[in-house]
């Protein structure tokens, strides 16, 4: 459960927005600002470390500015794990072993898991459109105090990189109902680790259900983040 959990945790802020030495984005044409309201997408995942690595496909809902829900499917359609998070609480759900795990996120473990958060909120920290003018590349201290590197293309992040070797790349833009969306995001980590998340079918700025983002728990063993701790 350890590896769904961690593409979770990446999977939930990398929606709400990937070696190449070049980044190629189709010249869109975009109303400066505009950005994503609510998100629901399909998605496939993968995560790999060396000759390791799992994959894994679900759909993926987002409303600004916190709201969030990742359901991680089997093979055959049905619901293996959901993850939920509402401003800065978030809800873990296995539910093939009837277990969840619940609290605030720096609540998360300082390692593993907590770690993997960490990461995927410096990659959800994203410029709006049109907010850097034409193309380039600009060095700055970003919001949580780490200097970064910042590419554009036609107003759009590319790329991020850290000091310490860790880089996102953002590909395949769309305009989906007038907003850029990257459609391919891919994390490589200082440590050899790959992440990748491709969406398709994506619908932007629609409207979704209330209890979209409601945790259903009745019957579920509840557990605190901390549980979560372990290899």
């Amino acid at each position: 459960m350890t590896r769904i959990i961690r593409i979770a945790l990446f999977s939930l802020a990398l929606l709400t927005l990937c070696g190449c030495a070049t980044f190629q984005t189709p010249h869109l044409i975009y109303q400066p600002g505009a950005v994503v309201e609510t998100l629901s997408a399909t998605a496939s995942l993968s995560i790999t470390k060396g000759d390791q690595g799992m994959g894994a496909n679900g759909y993926l809902l987002y409303q600004r500015p916190d709201r969030m829900r990742l359901v991680i499917l089997s093979p055959f359609g049905t619901t293996l794990m959901e993850a939920i998070v509402t401003g800065k609480r978030i809800t873990i759900i296995s539910n093939t072993k009837g277990e969840a795990f619940s609290g605030n996120l720096d609540e998360l473990p300082r390692e593993g898991q907590g770690e993997t958060w960490r990461n995927a909120s410096w990659i959800m920290e994203m410029d709006p459109p049109g907010s850097f003018v034409g193309d380039g590349t600009l060095e700055r201290v970003n919001s949580l105090g780490n200097k970064e590197q910042v590419t554009f293309e036609n107003g759009l992040v590319v790329s991020k990189s850290l000091a310490n070797g860790d880089m996102v790349r953002y590909r395949d833009y769309e305009l989906v109902n007038g907003v850029p969306l990257a459609t391919e995001i891919i994390m490589d980590s200082h440590d050899g680790g790959r992440f990748r998340i491709k969406v398709t079918d994506p619908e932007v700025n629609g409207e979704l259900a209330p209890d979209a983002f409601r945790p259903h728990l009745d019957g579920y063993k509840r557990y605190p983040l901390s549980a979560l701790q372990g290899p």
